[in-house]
């Protein structure tokens, strides 16, 4: 029984030196079943003895595992548990290291957290607005159909219903294409009555965009037939804001312009209207014989499968010669206009001309960053070579330099871990302030959200960032790098490497701000141009309030609802001058524009017909908008009333169509209308639409005015104030509802608000670079501040001896001076190479101003001088003050 109970009690024990390390069973785990044999031989208590055994080796367990967890980089056989139990152990000394010395954490953290963070909240703007395709079924099929007319000068123009039947009869690389344009109506029947947002489409664009409903039916062909009873299908927020959700909404009769609509469909919730605002889409009615002009229409088309843009483009190249033969236009007209005809996906459409903007922006806080890495790698280097002591013992005791090495890089990771962390709070309140003081032209603004992706990318910067400055230290030549930390190195060569490293790293920091300052200074440059533009009007002191009756109220009936309006907010006192028009100045929203002819310019047959812009205008707005009258009489309150067939003209079209003669009694017609319009006045240019763009040929007509394309369904009232015009705004609505109580208003805003959002963009542009260009600019001087400091307080001996040798302190001065500015200096000289590369990308947002522009590349090497020779003299100033005595004495 003895006997069984010795090899029970044996096998047991060594059963549990399985969990001792792997190494140390194989070394000793004979010898311990040896000794715990004996030892039971020599006792007759088989099972204390074994207790005792067991107890012994449970006590041991942990110290072994935590000498097997600090020597296997030794050995060189690692396991998986070994390997997470060193990295922890490793980490948690980081973080002891990092703990002790508070300030070096809080200024690499809050360092790294600046950098990160703006270039997070940026990459949210990208991936939003550049990565994410449209949430459509294979979104990169659907393409957006554009012509081109640069001899009439229009870059881009949209399409007609000419220009769609053609392509929708005779193009086979479509499967589907349909004609859309974003409209206005008002709405009553709903919750309470409303101007909103609508898509008039073909009902082709539900198989374009490949768009399902969740109640009811969508739009099918016979919807947009000529007489077809009017039907819409609402959008998800249209039916929320309008109908609280109200599930009975189908069949429902709702007026569109006091049109009796049925309500036929709802639009799932996430359905990616292309105006966030918009509550239901309308069938576009298909005109019996489609005209060419009016060009105004988008067209939007899905590529069939295994047709690439570029062979539709083709195609629809080759269809242009049938265009001009099925619309009798003249043999001239492709030469004299530039015509021509391309397409582009409609991701790239709504981006447009932003995605230079963006990646401007984005380059702008990536050189931020690794201007923050730069200055962290530098005070990283400082400290890791004041621990050389520190690093000495800790190989004298046995470490090797590749554990040396990691203790380094593990602080570096968590540092730019924690930066991360701060990062990723910092960039979600910037991404919050972007999204709501974003500019209103950049596309798809409310989709730029702190998402997983954002997230991803904001922990992969932190950890390459901190694994970057980290091995900075370390990278120069390997084992003499590391013989500098651990002091094996002290004579001047391994002084003078510590030297040049540090110095390399002021240089880039300097370079780095020189490029964005450069940068910041022509955008700076550009925006001061931009508000230098004259816009033809006197913004400020001027409310506006947008006002609706519909497009299906007759423009007689409206003229008199208006002018009810106007003569009620003129009774409100500090109300100066009050007028109305369908168009206000510095947006393009409600301008329209056709073909003219001149009674006393016939028009050859074979001639183009060149394109002027209008907009309806009532008497007193000239006035309310401070824009000057040059020649003839104002628009007169008679003119509506009285339907007299008159305009106004600007200066451009004056010059344009009349610099030899009098422009005053000139007689025009627009867009195919009979009726003759008189010129009775010329009145200043006005930037119609925005202050980036040229000043185009304008028309102003009354009111009542025969021209088809002057609407008046919505007009903008325009009231010219005494003080604060926002001091007036519930006085102003309050008197329009008096006039009209059922009227929707819209927007109501002082006039500078819009002139602010024609330069947004820009703006928006120069704010970010400005920062990120001051941020890297006061970090580059506190960089060289502290290089230039470190290195007197290493050379504090040197200039004591100098001094006591007869040396003047301004010598001093200037000696450390110099250094300084040799620094900024060498990182001028390579900052301004690399602007004078990387500023062209800039030519897309600039305005009036040249990449290369003299004033801007003079004016920002003398600002980083002035700011490094500050950073420069503190330290040289101390220097200069050093006792002799005190200085030797350190020795």
């Amino acid at each position: 029984m003895s006997g069984i109970s010795q090899r029970m009690a044996a096998a047991l024990f060594g059963a549990l030196l399985y969990l001792l390390p792997r190494e140390l069973r194989r070394q000793y785990g004979a010898e311990m079943r040896g000794d715990f044999a004996a030892a039971v031989a020599a006792r007759e208590a088989v099972w204390d003895t074994w207790s005792r055994c067991v107890l012994d080796l449970l006590a041991r367990l942990p110290a072994e595992w935590r000498r097997r967890a600090v020597d296997p980089v030794e050995r060189g056989d690692w396991t998986p548990l070994e390997r997470v139990q060193t990295m922890w152990l490793e980490l948690s000394q980081a973080a002891r290291s990092l703990a002790k010395r508070p300030g070096f954490t809080i200024v690499t953290v809050l360092t790294l957290a600046l950098g990160i963070g703006a270039n997070v909240a940026i990459f949210a703007v990208v991936n939003a607005v550049l990565v994410k395709p449209l949430p459509y079924p294979d979104p990169d099929a659907i393409v957006v159909i554009r012509h081109h007319a640069p001899g009439l000068d229009f870059e881009n123009l949209e399409n007609s219903p000419g220009t769609l039947a053609l392509y929708q009869e005779h193009a086979h690389s479509f499967s589907a294409l349909a004609g859309a344009t974003e409209t206005q109506r008002n709405l009553t029947g709903g919750r309470e009555p409303a101007r909103i947002t609508v898509l008039e489409a073909a009902p082709s664009v539900f198989d374009v965009l490949r768009i399902r409903v969740t109640m009811g039916r969508p739009l099918v062909d016979p919807d947009a037939a000529p007489g077809a009873a009017p039907v819409a299908v609402l959008t998800y927020r249209g039916w929320q804001s309008h109908f609280g959700g109200d599930a009975g909404v189908l069949g429902r009769t709702i007026l569109l312009n006091g049109t009796p609509t049925e309500v036929v469909g709802v639009l799932p919730e996430h359905f990616p209207a292309p105006d966030p605002e918009m509550a239901l889409v309308l069938p576009m009615t298909t005109p019996a014989v489609p005209e060419f002009g009016s060009f105004g229409m988008a067209g939007l088309a899905r590529l069939r499968p295994g047709i690439d843009l570029a062979a539709a483009e083709r195609e629809l190249k080759s269809l242009q010669p049938r265009m001009m033969e099925q619309y009798e236009l003249p043999e001239t007209f492709v030469q004299s206009t530039g015509w021509n005809v391309s397409l582009q996906t409609l991701r790239d459409r709504k981006v447009g001309d932003a995605a230079s903007m963006i990646w401007i922006v984005f380059g702008t806080v990536s050189f931020l960053l690794l201007v923050a890495c730069a200055s962290v790698a530098n005070l990283f280097l400082v400290r890791a070579e004041s621990r050389q002591r520190e690093v000495g013992i800790r190989l004298a005791l046995g470490a090797t330099r590749a554990r040396v090495a990691a203790t380094f890089l593990y602080e570096s990771l968590l540092l730019g871990l924690a930066g991360g962390v701060w990062g990723l709070a910092l960039g979600g309140i910037a991404v919050r302030v972007l999204v709501a003081a974003g500019p209103p032209q950049l596309p798809r603004l409310d989709e730029v959200t702190m998402d997983g992706t954002v997230i991803l990318f904001g922990l992969a910067v932190s950890v390459l960032a901190g694994i970057a400055f980290g091995a900075l230290p370390l990278l120069r030549r390997g084992a003499a790098a590391l013989g500098i930390l651990t002091g094996e190195a002290r004579g001047s060569t391994a002084g003078r490497d510590r030297q040049y490293v540090r110095k390399a790293l002021i240089v880039a920091q300097l370079a780095l701000a020189i490029v964005l300052l450069t940068g910041s200074g022509l955008m700076l440059r550009s925006f001061q141009r931009l508000r230098a533009v004259d816009p033809g009007i006197r913004p400020e002191q001027v409310l506006t309030v947008g006002i609706s009756v519909g497009e299906g109220v007759a423009k007689e009936r409206a003229a008199a609802i208006y002018q009810d309006v106007l003569d009620e907010v003129a009774t409100v006192p500090g109300v100066r001058e009050v007028g109305m028009t369908n168009a206000l100045p510095l947006q393009p929203q409600g301008l329209n524009g056709s073909s003219y002819d001149i009674a006393s310019k016939p028009r050859p047959e074979d001639e183009v017909e060149t394109v002027g812009m209008y907009a309806v205008i009532t008497d007193g707005l000239l006035d309310a908008l401070g824009t000057p009258l040059i020649a003839g009489r104002d628009m007169e309150r008679a003119d509506a009333e009285h339907a007299r067939p008159v305009m106004l003209i600007n200066e451009t079209f004056a010059r344009l169509e009349f610099s030899d003669r009098d422009p005053i009694g000139q007689r025009f017609t627009f867009g195919g209308d009979s009726t003759w319009h008189e010129v009775v006045g010329v009145v200043r240019d006005v930037r119609v639409t925005g202050a980036r763009d040229p000043v185009r040929p304008m028309a102003y007509l009354p009111m009542t005015t025969t021209v088809t394309g002057a609407r008046t369904g919505l007009m903008h009232l325009a009231v010219r104030t005494e003080g604060d015009p926002m001091a007036l705004a519930e006085p102003v609505v309050a008197a329009v509802r008096r006039a009209e109580p059922d009227v929707p208003l819209l927007s109501v805003r002082p006039m500078e608000s819009v002139a602010r959002e024609s330069m947004a963009e820009t703006s928006f542009t120069m704010t970010i670079i400005l920062i990120a260009a001051v941020v890297a600019l006061l970090l580059g001087a506190v960089g060289l501040y502290g290089v230039i400091g470190y290195v007197v307080s290493q050379r504090t001996r040197e200039i004591g001896v100098r001094l006591a040798l007869g040396a003047l302190p301004q010598q001093v001065r200037r000696m450390v001076l110099r250094q300084g500015l040799d620094l900024a200096g060498i990182g001028t000289a390579l900052g301004l190479a690399g602007a004078i590369a990387l500023t062209r990308l800039l030519d897309s947002v600039l305005f009036e101003v040249d990449s290369r522009d003299p004033l801007t590349f003079v004016l920002v090497p003398v600002v980083l001088f002035a700011v490094s020779a500050l950073a420069a003299w503190i330290p040289a100033r101390r220097a200069s003050r050093v006792p002799p005595m005190h200085a030797l004495r350190e020795e």
